[in-house]
């Protein structure tokens, strides 16, 4: 039988008690919002939903350990003031009581943070990450969010010192000088109590004062990057140390405030009283650095440093390179700067080029400064740098070099910068690069590159006045399709010639032949007697011998009226009949329109240029076919590839047009088909390789244009190719 007391019945399920909390405070914030502060026995959501009778709105928090239990802050999206269900995501919930008390003002909860004996600086650090929070906040709600954070900072921080010497010295930034219990010597991440509340790291040092008790002691920070500061506006400085709030206040009514040179001279009176990290000692030298008087000191020193800019370019980006060079056998030159009255900083030293100068050290032979002081080995005093700027920070100031000795001394030169609105005087600038320097990578993607890429691209020319055009043949009707054709010799021409005579490509196309003037005495006779012969139609276009492939075949596209553009190099031959008709059938097929070119196949049979996906990116990319048997070739339809062959292609004159032309943003001919295929994607076109139509690549004799600026410009566009595929492909 059951005992009476139950005592053998299976215990009763203990009920779950819900998590509690005791909302001690309730900041209301305008916008509707609230910050509520509480305890809890149990940790509370971080985040989540508050719900009560009236409605719901989100919850955001941050908790501390506290007494056995949690102390937290939260935001939630409405004015919280009765009980409320907070749900946190998993199912989590805790029951919030309503709040003892509601406020309006940050104090009471500076007082909450002190009682609870929560970290100061974590509290600041969660109340900047959500006030005003709101992404559509007004100017009002950003202004109450910084007044509101000041005095949450003015009441949580204790008093630690006080500041007596307030300077914005000749550097602009801010100087201050007092006196601190707890503030150490070195870099302080520091928040300052003003009109316009704001943080930064500063330096501090440190000086005996015999009128402080220590721990106290005196101290002096500075911060470069709070400019143009309103000293009488400046009430408090405040730092965190071992968790809490200090701050530093400002003595009222008797601070010092110091401006320009008076400042400067302050601190350059205490400089031999500070110590700390030689950093910080650093700041404070570089406030009494000698400041640029508007004349050359430089020329004028009797020490062994001698240095010049020859040359500063700025492009319309407002980049600029700089070329010159610095003789300073014994080391004294820390910092090399280039700057300005209109805050042009741009330091060479950590980013320039060292280039050979054995001229300098015949020149400076003789000079009583470098007696004994130079070596001939080494030679390397030459440099070309290149520094980001705005244009705004040359165009009518004051530009100058400043070189920085061990000794925080500085001499200045004068310097002058020359825009750089086009590229057409590169070759004279550039001239005493060599492409076989061993270090030209370095250069050529560091500097070249960069300082190039902000030149806009050449404007094309009125080539009508600079071409000469001959008819050649017999005249024929317009035809749809005009092939441009640049070449060097007869002799490249006989092999086209021959497979085009009797074919229905010698009858639908219009043939423009391209070359400089220079090199076609006697040639428009036997060009117009082969043209007949062949049963061919076009002209013969002179071009200035400085025009290089791409001008030329820019010419033929101008002197030529056919909607679509056969571009086509004489080392390419067509290897079977009939594929120009299969070439524009492809070409009317293809989804995205845009450019086809044919497979090219080498004399042994081994592909140059197939179908499929690229390998690898930028300069280096390559189709995943080359050097493969021909036989690896797929038949069909055409493929889509990066981009099209630099020796041939077809193309639709509007395709080109929308893709602004052949001359796009590089130097160069040798990547131009790179280019033109990153243009005519992005206008929304395709690039394509065929897949019925193989032409032989044969090879070709080398360019005469092969001189030491093409080499060097085709390593810059190699570089300015491969970082435009780093920036599509980054994540």
């Amino acid at each position: 039988m059951t005992p009476a007391d139950g005592s053998l019945l299976p215990a009763a399920a203990a009920a779950a008690v819900p998590a509690r909390a005791e909302a001690q405070l309730a900041i209301v914030l305008p916008g509707g919002r609230s910050l509520v502060a509480f305890l809890s026995p149990d940790e509370p959501p971080h985040e989540g939903t508050a719900l009560w009778g009236g409605g719901h709105a989100g919850w955001r928090a941050e908790v501390w350990p506290a007494d056995g239990g949690w102390a937290g802050i939260a935001l939630v999206g409405a004015a919280l003031c009765e009980r409320a269900t907070i749900r946190g995501p998993e199912g989590a919930s805790m029951r919030l009581e309503p709040p003892r008390r509601i406020e309006i003002a940050s104090e009471p909860l500076a007082d909450f943070v002190r009682t609870a004996g929560l970290p100061a600086r974590e509290v600041l650090d969660f109340l900047r990450k959500v006030l005003p929070a709101e992404p559509d906040a007004t100017a009002a709600e950003a202004r109450w969010a910084r007044d509101f954070l000041g005095g949450f900072i003015a009441s949580a921080a204790t008093t630690d010192g006080f500041i007596e010497i307030l300077a914005v010295p000749e550097t602009d930034g801010l100087f201050a000088q007092g006196w601190s219990v707890s503030l150490p010597a070195g870099p302080c991440r520091m928040g300052k109590l003003d009109d316009d509340l704001g943080f930064c790291t500063a330096e501090v040092t440190t000086f005996p004062r015999a009128d402080i008790l220590p721990p106290g002691q005196g101290i002096a920070l500075f911060s470069r990057d709070w400019r143009g500061q309103d000293l009488a506006a400046l009430r408090a400085l405040v730092y965190e140390h071992e968790g809490c709030l200090r701050r530093l206040d400002v003595v009222r009514d008797s601070v010092l405030h110091l401006r320009g040179e008076a400042g400067s001279v302050h601190v350059a009176h205490m400089l031999p009283r500070l110590a700390g990290p030689e950093t910080a000692r650093r700041a404070m030298r570089r406030i009494c650095r000698p400041r640029y008087a508007g004349h050359d000191t430089l020329s004028a020193t009797a020490l062994p440093i001698a240095a010049a800019l020859e040359a500063v370019f700025q492009a319309p980006d407002g980049g600029l390179l700089a070329m010159g060079w610095l003789l300073d056998p014994l080391a004294r030159v820390e910092r090399v700067l280039l700057k300005s009255s209109a805050n042009l900083y741009a330091p060479l030293q950590d980013r320039w080029h060292s280039v050979a100068r054995p001229d300098l050290n015949a020149g400076f032979a003789t000079d009583a400064r470098f007696g004994r002081l130079l070596d001939d080995r080494d030679t390397m005093h030459g440099f070309i740098a290149y520094a980001p700027a705005a244009r705004s920070s040359v165009e009518g100031a004051e530009v100058y070099l400043e070189l920085v000795l061990d000794d925080n001394s500085c001499l200045f030169r004068p310097a002058s910068v020359t825009p750089l609105p086009t590229r057409d005087r590169l070759p004279g600038i550039l001239s005493a690069i060599s492409p076989h320097d061993p270090a030209i990578g370095p250069l050529v993607e560091g500097i070249l590159a960069p300082f190039l890429a902000g030149l806009p691209a050449a404007a094309p020319r009125n080539r009508a006045r600079r071409t000469a055009t001959i008819p050649l043949g017999a005249p024929s009707p317009e035809r749809d399709i005009a092939a441009i054709m640049p070449f060097r010799s007869l002799a490249q021409l006989q092999p086209v010639f021959a497979l085009l005579a009797g074919s229905p490509e010698a009858s639908a196309l219009d043939l423009t032949l391209v070359t400089p003037r220079g090199g076609a005495a006697g040639l428009t006779e036997k060009l117009d007697e082969a043209f007949r012969f062949y049963g061919l139609s076009g002209r013969l276009l002179l071009v200035p011998e400085g025009d290089g492939l791409l001008a030329q075949v820019e010419a033929g596209i101008e002197a030529t009226a056919g909607s679509r553009l056969l571009l086509w190099q004489p080392s390419v031959l067509p290897t079977a009949p009939n594929w120009l008709s299969r070439l524009v059938r492809e070409s009317q097929w293809v989804r995205p329109a845009g450019l086809v070119s044919p497979k090219l196949v080498y004399e042994d049979g081994s592909i140059c240029f197939g179908g499929g996906e690229e390998h690898g990116s930028g300069a280096q990319a390559i189709c995943p076919q080359l050097g493969y048997p021909a036989d690896w070739l797929a038949q069909g339809r055409p493929s889509r590839v990066a981009f099209g062959a630099a020796e041939i292609a077809l193309i639709g004159r509007a395709d080109l047009a929308a893709a602004e032309g052949l001359s796009g943003r590089l130097f160069g001919d040798r990547l131009t088909h790179r280019d033109l295929a990153d243009r005519l994607h992005a206008a929304g076109a395709g690039t394509w390789c065929s897949g019925s139509v193989t032409f032989w690549a044969l090879q070709d004799q080398p360019s005469a244009a092969n001189d030491s600026f093409t080499a060097l410009m085709s390593k810059v566009d190699a570089a300015l190719i491969a970082a435009r595929s780093k920036e599509r492909h980054a994540p």
